[in-house]
C-alpha cells in the first residue's frame, strides 16, 4: 500500500512518499517522474489533495503510472477539494445574502467566494484566506470549521489569542490590501506548489480515473472503503472519527471492477445537508 503526497499524515503499515518527507517514515518521491515500481505490483495507491496542484494536462499522465503499477485487483484512492461542494456552498450563501438573511450569511458568501477562488490564484502563502482569518469577529469561523476542520480552527483561534493580548486585527478592506509583489517573487511562491491548479468534482475525475484505465470509480465517504480496515489507519479521520479534510471528494476505483457495497453513502449527499 502506497501514499503518495503524504506530507504529515501516514501510516506505518504503508509506504509513505513525498517530495520533501517530513520524517524518517517517508521516503522522497517526484511524481513529475515515473513511479519507481514494477508493473502491477502495488495493492493500494492513496493520494490525499495532490491531485489539485499538479497542471491538468499532466494528470493523464500521472494517473496511467497510478494504473501501471497497479494490480489488476488492487485499487486507488484519491481525495480532492470537492468542486461540487464549493459551487453548492456557493450558491447557497448567494442566495441568503440576496434575501437579506443578514451578516453571517454575507459572510459565507464572501468565505466560499475565496475557497472557490483564491487557492487558484493566490501569489503569497496563504492567501485571502489567511488573511480573513485575521478580522475579529471572523463571522464564517463555524462555516471553515465544517468546511476545513479543526485544523483551520486551530489557526484561527491563534489570531483571536494574539488579538487578546493587543494585536490589532485586519478590516475588512485590509484583508484585500497586498504590498506590490515582484513578477520574480510570485514565480518563487508558484514554485512551491501551493496553488491549486485545477479543481475536480465526482464527474470529472471519474472521466479521468476511466480514461487512465481504471474500473468502477464512485464517490464515498472518508471512512468508506473497499480497502480492509481502511478506517484503523485514521489517513481521513482523526482518531474520535471527525474527517480530517470535510472539504473533501473521496473517490475509488479499480483495476478489475470493484465489488458493490450493500449499503454505500455518497459522500456529496453529506456535504449538501451542511448548506
Amino acid at each position: 500500500m502506497v501514499n503518495l503526497g503524504c506530507g504529515a499524515h501516514f501510516h506505518t503499515d504503508w509506504e509513505n512518499y513525498d517530495l520533501t518527507p517530513l520524517s524518517a517514515s517517508v521516503r522522497p518521491l517526484d511524481m513529475s517522474k515515473p513511479l519507481p515500481f514494477e508493473d502491477a505490483t502495488v495493492d493500494v495507491v492513496y493520494a490525499s489533495h495532490v491531485m489539485e496542484h499538479m497542471p491538468r494536462s499532466r494528470v493523464p499522465w500521472v494517473l496511467s503510472q497510478m494504473r501501471r503499477i497497479l494490480k489488476p485487483d488492487g485499487v486507488i484512492r484519491l481525495v480532492v477539494p470537492d468542486l461540487e461542494a464549493i459551487a453548492r456552498g456557493y450558491l447557497s450563501f448567494l442566495d441568503a445574502a440576496r434575501r437579506g438573511e443578514g451578516a453571517k450569511a454575507e459572510a459565507g458568501h464572501e468565505w466560499m467566494t475565496l475557497e472557490l477562488l483564491d487557492q487558484m490564484t493566490r501569489v503569497r502563502s496563504g492567501g485571502f484566506m489567511a488573511r480573513i482569518w485575521r478580522t475579529n469577529p471572523f463571522l464564517a469561523k463555524d462555516l471553515v470549521g465544517k468546511r476545513f476542520g479543526r485544523e483551520s480552527l486551530g489557526w484561527i483561534q491563534q489570531n483571536e489569542a494574539s488579538f487578546a493580548q493587543g494585536a490589532k486585527p485586519l478590516s475588512r478592506t485590509e484583508v484585500y490590501e497586498e504590498e506590490p509583489i515582484t513578477q520574480d517573487e510570485k514565480l518563487a511562491f508558484w514554485a512551491t506548489g501551493e496553488n491549486h491548479l485545477w479543481m475536480y468534482d465526482e464527474v470529472s475525475l471519474g472521466r479521468l480515473l476511466l480514461d487512465a484505465g481504471f474500473s468502477s470509480p464512485r464517490a464515498v465517504g472518508a471512512t468508506e472503503s473497499v480497502i480492509p480496515n481502511y478506517a484503523s489507519y485514521l489517513l481521513d479521520t482523526h482518531p474520535d472519527g471527525g474527517i480530517r479534510k470535510p472539504d473533501s471528494l473521496f473517490m475509488e476505483a479499480g483495476g478489475n471492477p470493484l465489488p458493490k457495497p450493500g449499503a454505500l453513502t455518497r459522500w456529496w449527499n453529506g456535504v449538501r445537508s451542511r448548506f
